[in-house]
């Protein structure tokens, strides 16, 4: 088990606050945060490349703060990969093993047996030019994986590639951490990338976690607008929050609709776009918001639709399934009927 404890450092103007996680053996943590948020900093001190200020980093109860990278057993894998450029691919997934200083035919095993598991056995005779995005990533992650380290650090491993290629990559991380059970700590900005592979997630913004949970419990109740944003929650509004009779309702412009709770004043909302149901008509069910607007624009996200409503003053999203728009037969300039229940709206 990897433990932060009050870990802090401060690199020129960026002040990372105290931060305290635990990954445990056979989690999959998303570290999700913005550029500059302070994630690679996080990621460098637990590596041993950068030495905190404050706090400690502890490995199954030692303290291993002031201990060497290479003394750790975690593999790091960066962005671009790291490869070396004059090096085959052989050499490369070999690496490790060769500065362990491991016996040659040892070493000719583990790599053969390595590059059929990622599936680059055909290119180990070959160096690194020419090879495609993908091809590399997979050498890379070859290379981290081959001395069995007691944790993966995987920053923005993905964000390289096309659509593809990466859907194709996320299955293989989660068929290898299934069958490795090392600790994985990945970051990335792509919340679709983190809920598709992570069981545990924290949001960290200017230096500072702000929520930390499994991705479900950050999508379902998000602690602040920031999170609500980072786990896809497109529908974010600002206004101002009234109590009528008993109940809660937020005001946007000329747009009102019931909230589950709030005090009176300025506050901030969230629909989830999943949440809403279009119709051509009022609906009649226990979701008590329904608004008019009318469509502006169609986002395909196969096998989704994002539908952009103008309600009013008020933009609003609603996805579908390919199969609704089809069958509705919406499209632009339509008006449409968005049907919310309270509950789904997140106040903050």
């Amino acid at each position: 088990m990897i433990v932060l404890k009050d870990v802090t450092c401060k690199l020129g103007v960026f002040q990372l606050q105290p931060v305290n996680l635990e990954l445990r053996e056979g989690d999959y943590w998303i570290l999700l945060g913005p550029t500059g948020s302070g994630k690679s900093v996080l990621l460098s001190i637990i590596a041993g490349l950068i030495r905190p200020d404050e706090g400690h980093v502890f490995k199954d109860g030692r303290d291993i703060t002031a201990v060497a990278p290479e003394q750790r057993r975690f593999s790091m894998m960066v962005q671009d990969f790291a490869l070396f450029p004059h090096l085959s691919v052989f050499e490369n997934i070999a690496f490790p093993l060769r500065v362990r200083h491991r016996p040659r035919d040892e070493v000719t095993r583990e790599v053969k047996a390595m590059a059929s598991q990622m599936g680059v056995t055909y290119l180990l005779r070959r160096g690194l030019k020419g090879l495609s995005g993908g091809e590399k990533q997979r050498v890379a992650l070859a290379r981290a994986l081959i001395v069995t380290p007691d944790l993966l650090l995987l920053d923005e491993p993905l964000s390289a590639l096309d659509q593809i290629i990466k859907r194709e990559l996320m299955e293989e991380l989660k068929t290898l951490h299934r069958k490795y059970g090392i600790p994985v700590l990945h970051v990335t900005h792509d919340f679709e990338e983190g809920i598709t592979l992570g069981n545990q997630m924290a949001v960290i913004h200017q230096g500072r976690i702000i929520q930390q949970g499994t991705p479900e419990l950050l999508s379902r109740q998000p602690a602040t607008p920031l999170v609500a944003a980072f786990t896809g929650i497109r529908n974010i509004y600002k206004g101002a929050i009234e109590v009528r009779n008993g109940s809660h309702l937020f005001r946007k412009d000329s747009v009102v609709f019931e909230i589950p709770m709030g005090r009176a004043g300025e506050g901030v909302v969230a629909i989830p776009s999943e949440d809403i149901v279009l119709s051509h008509a009022p609906v009649e069910s226990s979701a008590r918001n329904t608004l008019m607007g009318e469509v502006r624009e169609l986002r395909p996200r196969p096998p989704l639709v994002d539908v952009l409503l103008e309600v009013q003053t008020l933009p609003l999203i609603a996805t579908v399934t390919a199969k609704t728009v089809e069958k509705m037969g919406i499209r632009s300039g339509m008006s449409l009927f968005a049907t919310f229940k309270v509950a789904s709206v997140k106040v903050f």
